[in-house]
C-alpha cells in the first residue's frame, strides 16, 4: 500500500525520470549510428586543379660522356710445328724402376721428354744430363774440308801430341762433324772402323783416321777407391784429374804413345772380347762428389774397331768365372761395365755382352753434368 503512495505522491518526479531515460537511450542509439557512418564511410577521392603552364621548346642538353676504349681482344697463340731433328733437349731425373731410365726409353719426336729413339754404341742425339759429351774428328779431312793426305806416322805424333796435352786446341785444324753424341758406356762389339764415323753423321772409309773425344762428369754411388778395365782396337785412353788412369789400346799401341803402364800383377791376364783387359790405376772417389773425365777413342788402320770399358771398386766381391787365354786359365772376376745410368734392352743386344767376362749387375756413376769440349790454347 506503500509503493502506491509514493508514485501517487510522486506521479510528477516519476514521469520526468521515465522522460529522461528515453531521451538517453535515444542519445546513445544515434552516437553508435554516427561513429558506424564516420568507420565504414570511404575517403573521398582529391582531384587537384589543372594549371595551365605555357610550353617551352625542349632544349638539347649536352652531357659529357667518357668514352671507354675497347680492349683488344687476346691474340690467339699460334701453333707452332716444332722441328725435332733440332729441339733443344731437357734434362730430365732418371726414374728408379723403368729399364734404362726415361731418359733412355726413346721416340723421336719426343725429345722434350729426353726421349731418343737414335741412341746408338757412340750414343743418342739427345742428353739427359747423365752422359759424355763426345765430338768426333775425321783426321783425313781439314776444318774447311780438305783432304789432308795423313799418312800413319802423322797420324800416330797426332795421338801423342794430344795425348800429352788433351787440348782440344790440337784438333782444331781437322773437320769436326756437327753432330755430338751422349753415351752412357763404351761396350762396342767387334764392328766396322766406319761404324763410328757413320754414327755421327760422317762417311765411312776403310782407312778412317779418326778419334772422339768424350768429356764430362762422373760419381761414384758410395765412397772407395775404384779403377777402370778394359780394352780397345785401336785407342783407348782415360784421363782423370789431369792424370791419365788407363790406356787400354790395341798391343803395339799400348804404352807406346801414353808412356804409361799397369802396375797389377794380373794386366793382360784375361780374355776381353777380342783381346786382353787392361788393368788401370786405382783412384779415390767420395759418394756423390763429381769427378771430370776425359776419354779417347780411336782408329788409325781401318778394317775393324771394338772396346769394353770395366770398373772395379776395391773390397767388393765379383762373381768368379772360368777362362782360357792362351796357355793361361783358371777363374777370374767378371766385373760391371762403367755405365753413367741404366742401360735400355734394345741397347744391350748390341752390345754383345760375354757373361763371363762383364756383367750390367752394376752401380751407375751418374754424370752430374755435361762439359763442352775445351778450346784453348796451351
Amino acid at each position: 500500500m506503500k509503493k502506491r503512495r509514493f508514485f501517487t505522491s510522486h506521479s510528477k518526479s516519476s514521469a520526468l525520470v521515465v522522460s529522461l531515460a528515453i531521451h538517453a537511450v535515444l542519445i546513445v542509439v544515434a552516437l553508435s549510428f554516427v561513429a558506424v557512418k564516420v568507420i565504414v564511410k570511404e575517403d573521398q577521392p582529391f582531384e587537384a586543379k589543372r594549371v595551365k603552364r605555357p610550353k617551352m621548346p625542349p632544349k638539347k642538353i649536352q652531357v659529357p660522356m667518357e668514352v671507354k676504349k675497347r680492349k683488344p681482344k687476346p691474340r690467339l697463340r699460334k701453333r707452332i710445328v716444332v722441328n725435332t731433328k733440332t729441339l733443344a733437349d731437357i734434362k730430365m731425373p732418371e726414374i728408379s724402376g723403368i729399364k734404362g731410365g726415361l731418359g733412355n726409353m726413346g721416340g723421336d719426336g719426343l725429345g722434350s721428354l729426353g726421349f731418343d729413339l737414335n741412341l746408338g754404341l757412340f750414343g743418342g742425339d739427345r742428353s739427359t744430363g747423365n752422359e759424355l759429351s763426345g765430338t768426333f774428328y775425321d783426321l783425313r779431312k781439314t776444318d774447311k774440308g780438305a783432304a789432308t793426305n795423313m799418312a800413319q806416322q802423322d797420324y800416330d805424333t797426332l795421338i801423342k801430341k794430344f795425348v800429352s796435352s788433351w787440348q782440344p786446341w790440337v784438333l782444331k785444324r781437322f773437320f769436326k762433324a756437327p753432330k755430338t753424341k751422349y753415351a752412357t758406356a763404351f761396350c762396342m762389339p767387334v764392328a766396322s772402323a766406319s761404324a763410328a764415323p757413320e754414327a755421327f753423321g760422317v762417311s765411312g772409309s776403310k782407312n778412317p783416321m779418326w778419334l772422339i773425344h768424350y768429356t764430362g762428369s762422373f760419381a761414384a754411388p758410395e765412397s772407395g777407391h775404384y779403377r777402370f778395365c778394359g780394352q780397345a782396337d785401336d785407342i783407348l785412353y782415360i784421363r782423370l784429374k789431369r792424370r791419365l788412369v788407363l790406356d787400354a789400346s790395341w798391343p803395339t799401341i799400348y804404352g807406346r804413345f801414353s808412356g804409361w803402364d799397369s802396375n797389377d800383377d794380373n794386366n793382360k791376364a784375361f780374355p776381353l772380347a777380342n783381346n786382353q783387359m787392361v788393368i788401370g790405376d786405382w783412384f779415390k772417389m767420395e759418394k756423390g762428389v763429381p769427378m771430370e773425365i776425359d776419354l779417347l777413342l780411336g782408329e788409325g788402320h781401318g778394317g775393324l774397331f771394338n772396346c769394353r770399358l770395366l770398373i772395379e771398386k776395391k773390397g767388393s766381391e765379383y762373381r768368379q768365372a772360368p777362362y782360357t787365354y792362351g796357355e793361361r786359365s783358371g777363374m777370374r772376376p767378371v766385373l760391371p761395365i762403367f755405365k753413367t745410368k741404366e742401360i735400355p734392352e734394345e741397347l744391350v743386344g748390341k752390345m754383345k755382352l760375354n757373361s763371363n767376362q762383364e756383367t750390367l749387375e752394376g752401380p751407375s756413376f751418374g754424370a752430374v753434368s755435361n762439359l763442352k769440349p775445351r778450346m784453348d790454347a796451351p
